[in-house]
């Protein structure tokens, strides 16, 4: 028999009606039911929020957790109940640090816990089987979700009600008819170093260029002080031209700024000048290449809380994208 621990941290898996809408009610051992499961189950509440609500001072909280159980012996598996809004952020963040042959497992609900047609429980079933099965073993961190594992990097929501939500990532497992049959492993990269606490206190903002959009949001919040940029481009990574110089500006003041699409699938690639990606990395942006806006934004700041070097940043962050 297997032992797996749940990690809760609220979201709507764990969410009842309440006037204004739904809001986490439940504990972890509130969520689980057991019935049926031939897994030892521990339970801990970390967080107890919907996801939108998350900070980088949470991340911490959910990574130490994850980081203590992992380390014991006792324990195969991991799971985490999460909201699905910002799933995606929570699970490439874990992945960045993950250095365990132990499955981690995000999962959670599209429909409240009070509702009839709620998904929470199920998903939670097969994530439970899932972390505690030799075939998620080396999996590392996945989002298991309506019957399927996806790698955590590259995984994003791309539905806001749909409960086949989660996709992009690379398919690992799925779960069918009480079996979970492992397809594919996932691309490893080697494991960042714990995050300092700085890494609570970030601001780093996403600014979008788009039709008709100039700078001024860039330069705004450049003299509000910040830790680092993302710029989301266009494209294969193209923006106005007035945004080349402000990513100058950023960059010469010591700001990193990384340049990403807002299109779902596909790399950011030097093709354009005149304000495209080879203006805006020649002016000394760094690709986010593969990754999307929101998690190049985690790794960005995993980095800049270690307060590396410009160069090693650099290095270490082309190494996380290629």
């Amino acid at each position: 028999m297997s032992n797996v621990h749940v990690i809760g941290t609220g979201g709507t898996i764990a969410s009842r009606a309440d006037v204004g809408g739904s809001v986490v009610a439940d504990s972890a051992d509130e969520v689980l039911d057991t019935t049926g499961l031939d897994t030892t189950v521990t339970t801990e509440d970390v967080l107890h929020i919907n996801s939108f609500h998350l900070t980088f001072a949470d991340l911490l909280k959910v990574r130490a957790a994850v980081a203590q159980a992992t380390q014991d012996p006792n324990i195969d598996g991991v799971v985490i109940t999460h909201g699905t809004d910002t799933m995606e952020e929570t699970g490439f963040f874990l992945s960045l640090l993950h250095d365990s042959e132990k499955p981690v497992v995000l999962t959670g609900a599209q429909y409240a816990a009070d509702l009839p047609n709620t998904d929470g429980p199920e998903n939670l079933r097969q994530a439970i089987l899932a972390a505690g099965s030799a075939e998620l073993r080396g999996a590392g961190v996945v989002v298991g979700f309506n019957s399927q594992f996806h790698a955590a990097r590259g995984t994003r929501k791309h539905h806001t009600l749909a409960t086949s939500t989660f996709w992009g990532g690379t398919l690992i497992a799925e779960f069918y008819h009480h079996q979970v049959t492992r397809l594919a492993s996932p691309v490893t990269y080697p494991a960042l170093d714990e995050p300092t606490d700085r890494f609570a206190d970030l601001n780093i903002p996403v600014i979008d260029a788009a039709p008709s959009t100039d700078a001024t949001l860039f330069y705004a919040a450049l003299e509000h002080g910040v830790d680092g940029v993302v710029l989301q481009g266009v494209g294969a990574g193209n923006a106005p031209p007035a945004f080349t110089q402000a990513v100058k500006t950023a960059v010469d003041a010591g700001i990193p700024v990384v340049l990403s699409t807002r299109v779902p699938s596909g790399p950011v690639a030097p093709i354009y000048g005149n304000g495209g990606a080879v203006t805006l990395l020649g002016a000394g942006a760094m690709s986010a290449h593969q990754l999307n806006t929101y998690q190049a934004r985690i790794l960005l700041g995993v980095l800049v809380a270690q307060a590396l070097p410009d160069e090693a940043l650099r290095a270490q962050f082309a190494n996380q994208t290629r």
